[in-house]
């Protein structure tokens, strides 16, 4: 049996070492750098003329969260979460109860077409639809302009915009996942349970919203807490869309800006992520405790 237990051990080590050098030793490095005052000029290479790489407690943290940008992009990156989520819950079902439709014909190819999103580069789909919103040239501001609208907004630079702009590219990347998780839910739904309702004399808003909705609350709460996880990590979309107009609207491109930005400081920047982590883990337990989600698991 020791044996046993021996071979199975020297099977696994090397796997598991390899997995905690690669993903525990950079999260634990990230963190001993928050408590650091380390930035360009002694990290990771001491200049002469920088001050010495030495541990400052909590001064980073008290900085960052001092810092009126970052309170701002914690602000914007939380209302980025409500409009967006919100957005991609109410697309999601209302695609999922289209697709499941009795009355649509060639399901096959709408929903082929439906998750295109997923098959794209993200920075192909990123270029597409900053074309897609230039206000000079973009098709967006062209129909506007064909339909009599003179006023036409910059999609690009007005950051109300471009923060309406930030959540239609959101929705449209992450409705695809949307709608597999809402219509897989929908297709478990027993049918006798909607015939009961019809023979009750229910109409179809009623049957939505008593028997369709309470069955498949899970799993549209499970895709809204992930999604919505997603959106506070926003990084990629806006850095790619305008980084310099979202510098202050998102906790991590603030974060990144505060690592490569005119005056590198890494400590800085890590106790944002630092910050950052610990909000999206104390967000996300709360979020699976209102749900219970943890019961439908044990079940």
């Amino acid at each position: 049996m020791r044996k046993i237990i021996l071979a199975a051990l020297m099977l696994i080590l090397p796997g598991l070492i390899a997995f905690l050098f690669f993903n525990l030793w950079p999260i634990i490095y990230s963190i001993y750098l928050s408590f650091t005052n380390a930035q360009l000029g002694n990290f990771p290479v001491q200049s002469p003329n920088a001050p010495p790489l030495k541990f400052v407690g909590l001064e980073n943290f008290k900085w960052i969260l001092s810092d009126e940008k970052f309170r701002n992009a914690f602000k914007w990156t939380w209302i980025f979460v409500a409009t967006s989520v919100s957005l991609k819950v109410i697309i999601g079902i209302l695609l999922s109860l289209l697709y499941n439709s009795k009355y649509v014909k060639g399901k096959v190819i709408y929903r082929s077409l439906l998750i295109i999103p997923w098959a794209l580069p993200l920075l192909f789909s990123i270029t597409v639809w900053r074309f897609m919103f230039d206000p000079v040239f973009g098709p967006i501001n062209i129909v506007l302009k064909d339909i009599g609208i003179s006023s036409l907004p910059n999609w690009i630079n007005d950051p109300k915009w471009a923060f309406l702009a930030l959540n239609i590219i959101e929705v449209w990347l992450a409705y695809p996942f949307m709608l597999t998780v809402i219509t897989a839910a929908l297709q478990s739904v027993p049918d006798t349970l909607i015939e009961a309702a019809i023979i009750d004399g229910a109409n179809y808003w009623q049957r939505f919203r008593y028997v369709i909705l309470p069955s498949v609350g899970k799993p549209i709460a499970f895709a809204t807490i992930l999604t919505s996880a997603a959106s506070f990590q926003y990084f990629m979309v806006p850095y790619l869309y305008n980084a310099g107009l979202f510098e202050d609207k998102f906790i991590l491109l603030y974060g990144f800006r505060k690592a490569f930005g005119a005056v590198p400081h890494y400590g800085r920047a890590t106790a944002v992520m630092v910050i950052a982590t610990l909000i999206l883990a104390i967000y996300m337990y709360i979020n699976v405790k209102i749900t219970k989600l943890q019961e439908g698991a044990k079940e």
